[in-house]
């Protein structure tokens, strides 16, 4: 979908923001035992340092790994939907193990029981991370791409 370095930094951002977003929601909900109209403020609130954390890794790290290991799975010629697919899941395989320390750190430290905590943070994460990049985030971030470039095409 994008074709140039600004395209792709103006997606990156688009996407990280719904996913920190949904995730820091999903996590307010967890430690407070409650989902509340309160949690959406109280996440769109506490969500920016992560959401800083979380953009650079995915546009520096994350996305590179992703779509290498992607067209590992599938072909440049196969349907565009099983490439979107791919780099789709293997971002959130990445994106969560890098979320999920930054996570275990903020809300545990570094503690003898970092590897356990780890590896919860990263299953409760991973859970929630995939299905919301595939049906929720990943689609309304390729609209609204699609929306702004279409108009900005169109005017010239």
């Amino acid at each position: 979908m994008p074709k140039t370095k600004f395209q792709s930094f103006l997606f990156t951002a688009i996407t990280a923001w719904m996913m920190v977003y949904i995730m820091t929601l999903y996590h307010t909900a967890l430690s407070s035992n409650q989902f509340t109209n309160a949690a959406f403020l109280a996440a769109l609130k506490s969500m920016w340092l992560e959401y800083i954390v979380i953009f650079l890794c995915a546009y520096c790290i994350s996305g590179h790994i992703a779509k290498y290991f992607a067209f590992r799975v599938v072909q440049p010629g196969d349907r565009p939907i099983l490439i979107i697919l791919a780099i789709q899941v293997f971002t959130v395989i990445f994106q969560v193990a890098l979320a999920s320390i930054l996570g275990v750190y903020h809300s545990h430290g570094l503690t003898a029981q970092f590897i356990p905590n780890y590896l919860v943070a990263y299953c409760q994460n991973f859970i929630m991370a995939l299905p919301i990049q595939i049906f929720i985030a990943g689609p309304a971030a390729r609209f609204l791409f699609r929306t702004l470039f279409q108009r900005s095409s169109s005017r010239t």
